[in-house]
């Protein structure tokens, strides 16, 4: 029963955590059909904002509206310089994308280090009760209000980008912007304004994730390489520009992971290759990831 309710609670939690920062990625990949490799930084960096505001004594929900507006910012920024010197082109044909998004990122992380520094930090956690429920443990195994704000505010945030991608006018123009720039641009859409819109969305993702998981995992620059690697796995398996891709992918990955690791005392080191060879599969059964549409080019 421990080890039930131990998977249960692992998946969920950590799940949920990868799931957040997919979001991110799948959101980017929809709109542009870039990857933005800087996603994982972006979660450090805003940590660290928040970090800054809460050490200066601002109060955690005020850090957290300000770190959201902040690292909103910070997308547009990275979009600016990032994505616009490149000019107009083909992300399938022109990947320069790739080199410039995890260079910005790698730039970030150093410009931490040097005004901040490299120390992982604590953040207060946004929710300490609800109704006077502090945490309890099931079969042994802790759960706080944390772990459920953050299951639920993955499950809330791919319900919400969903319902906006699908049924308003801004939705309409990130996905008419995607399948073709030139068309979309023609038909009035202001297309920069969307791609910069969709790196500020991410941005204000990252900044939701950052503050949710840092009572957990602590603000630290190895949060930008560790969630960025297996969110963007999570993306791919659940399919990119899948929003609720990006929810399965990483609950996948958290199943896969929960059951490895209460197998055997030390079947945790066969955790990455277990998780390696559930990622080939699902891409040999289905190249676009579980919940992710092939590309069909007309002639």
């Amino acid at each position: 029963m421990t080890n039930l309710v131990q998977i249960l609670v692992s998946t969920l939690t950590v799940g949920s955590v990868l799931a957040l920062v997919a979001l991110g990625y799948n959101l980017v990949f929809s709109s542009t059909r870039i990857v933005n490799f800087a996603q994982g930084s972006m979660i450090v960096i805003a940590g660290f904002i928040a970090y800054a505001m809460t050490r200066s004594g601002m109060p955690i929900w005020e850090a957290f509206i300000l770190t959201v507006v902040a690292s909103a910012g910070m997308g547009v920024v990275i979009e600016l310089l990032a994505i616009r010197p490149l000019g107009r082109f083909d992300p399938t044909t022109n990947v320069a994308w790739i080199l410039t998004t995890f260079s910005i990122g790698l730039v970030a992380i150093d410009l931490i280090k040097v005004t901040v520094d490299a120390r992982a930090h604590p953040l207060p956690a946004l929710v300490g009760s609800v109704f006077g429920w502090r945490g309890s443990r099931l079969s042994g195994v802790a759960v706080t209000p944390t772990d459920g704000l953050i299951v639920v505010a993955a499950l809330g945030l791919m319900v919400g980008i969903e319902a906006m991608q699908t049924r308003t006018m801004t939705g309409r123009a990130f996905r008419a912007v995607a399948q073709d720039r030139q068309a979309a641009s023609l038909m009035g859409i202001n297309t920069e304004a969307v791609v910069m819109g969709t790196f500020a969305l991410a941005g204000a993702l990252a900044a939701i994730g950052a503050v949710l998981l840092a009572p957990k995992l602590f603000v630290k620059l190895e949060n930008g390489v560790l969630l960025g690697l297996q969110s963007f796995i999570a993306a791919v398996l659940g399919g990119l520009g899948s929003i609720r891709g990006a929810v399965a992918g990483g609950y996948a990955i958290a199943l896969t992971s929960a059951l490895v690791k209460t197998a055997s005392p030390t079947s945790g080191r066969f955790e990455p290759l277990v998780i390696f060879a559930l990622f080939l599969l699902v891409l040999v059964v289905r190249p676009a990831g579980i919940f992710g549409t092939p590309a069909i080019e007309k002639v």
